[in-house]
């Protein structure tokens, strides 16, 4: 069920709660509380908490022109839970119509009478995780599913589509290789024979050097096919 509310000045996203999720990665968490003004005319919003150094709200008051909104950044601090229990916790939102759409700052807010500002209260949940789950726990969905992911990567089930795609990047890689030792070998002939035995000493070199690079290639290609 709604919550009863006299607020039709604003629209706010929650409208209820504000769940927060801490985790040992997440010591900071935040939340985003989302005012669209709903009021033919210019209101002015201030949001206010029970546990004002327990949280970072940005910005706490401003003033949105006719259907605007603002988004509210809420983050509970580090020390946010030395407050006291951040369930207790409790979020004051207020609006009041207003003339123009500059900010409303507080001497102004006083002026208001009571019967003018319109307001909403909103909780707070504060949910503590431990971080993932340890051997002998529950499992969770994810590895519930773990051994059906792990068949598609498993040797010998792989995806065809992938396999072949490195399979022809290999054959091509190859190639290229064997062409360019045919080449070495062309020019290597031709120095040697221009310049005599030393060229040849620095031909054979190279194609021990060719020649291995290629028995590498072939035998990890064979793992391919």
């Amino acid at each position: 069920m709604p919550p009863a509310t006299n607020m039709t000045l604003l629209q706010l996203e929650p409208d209820n709660t504000l769940y927060f999720c801490k985790t040992p990665m997440t010591t900071s968490p935040h939340k985003i509380l989302k005012l669209t003004n709903l009021h033919s005319g210019n209101v002015a919003f201030k949001v206010k908490t029970t546990a004002p150094k327990a949280y970072l709200v940005r910005p706490s008051s401003g003033t949105l022109r006719k259907g605007e909104h603002q988004e509210v950044q809420i983050i509970l601090q580090p020390t946010g839970t030395d407050a006291g229990q951040p369930n207790n916790h409790r979020f004051l939102v207020q609006a009041v119509p207003v003339s123009s759409n500059e900010a409303v700052n507080r001497d102004q807010w006083a002026e208001f009478t009571k019967e003018a500002i319109q307001e909403l209260r909103l909780n707070v949940v504060l949910e503590e995780k431990e971080g993932e789950p340890q051997a002998g726990n529950k499992p969770t969905e994810s590895y519930t599913n773990a051994p059906a992911a792990l068949a598609a990567t498993t040797p010998g089930q792989e995806q065809p589509g992938d396999l072949k795609v490195k399979y022809d990047e290999l054959v091509q890689y190859t190639l290229m290789l064997e062409k360019e030792k045919k080449k070495l070998e062309a020019d290597m002939a031709s120095l040697k024979d221009q310049k005599g035995a030393p060229a040849a000493e620095g031909f054979s070199k190279a194609q021990v050097i060719l020649v291995a690079i290629l028995a590498f290639l072939l035998s990890y290609l064979a793992k391919f096919m």
